[in-house]
């Protein structure tokens, strides 16, 4: 495939699949004609470039979980320190 292609979209059988679906013709080719803007609109991503981003996503949703794992740890610290007291000093 070349840069800038997209991905290959067939419009005439897409119009035809949703014309024989019941779809109006002329909606059917509009359809058609939007989804094969849609697909050759950007490049497709391969497989390494995909891989890079998905990492960068799980690395920063690993921080963002441990800020609140640590988090959590605090408000259970606090809570506990507040039941200890509450026993000592109240009758």
């Amino acid at each position: 495939m070349f840069p800038g292609m997209g991905v290959p979209f067939d419009s005439l059988a897409a119009a035809e699949a949703l014309a024989a679906a019941g779809m109006d013709r002329s909606q059917a080719k509009a359809c058609a004609t939007q989804l094969q803007a849609a697909a050759s609109a950007g490049e497709p991503v391969t497989r390494p470039e995909l891989d890079v981003a998905l990492a960068g996503l799980k690395a920063e949703l690993l921080d963002r979980m441990t800020a609140l794992v640590w988090r959590l740890v605090g408000v259970i610290v606090a809570v506990a320190g507040l039941a200890v007291a509450a026993a000592k000093y109240l009758p």
